[in-house]
């Protein structure tokens, strides 16, 4: 598994061609076990985690906040959907432009 981290400190995971972002704890607490390969040692400026709001741990509403933490009043707020999912193979926000 390759992995990438930004400057925000985020960290993301490539898994079976898909992108997954988290804080560092959260990268180590799932994957501390796990081989990983660093993409050729390089920081970035910027990830989906920092720039758009996407991440396992953020709410599915795309306000940034924490999942359960967030209180908007949509769906993905109300019924703490997180904006990506790794076990569902979930990588893009639902009813986003891309």
């Amino acid at each position: 598994m390759e992995y990438g981290v930004c400057e925000c400190g985020a960290v993301t995971v490539y898994i079976d061609g898909e992108n997954y972002s988290m804080p560092k704890e959260k990268f180590e607490e799932l994957f501390a076990s796990e081989p990983t390969e660093r993409i050729n040692g390089a920081d970035w400026y910027s990830c989906n985690y920092c720039v758009n709001k996407w991440g396992i741990d953020l709410c599915g509403c795309g306000s940034g906040e924490k999942v359960g933490e967030c209180d908007g009043d949509f769906t993905e707020c109300r019924n703490k959907i997180p904006m990506q999912s790794i076990e569902l193979a979930k990588t893009k926000p639902t009813g986003g432009w891309i």
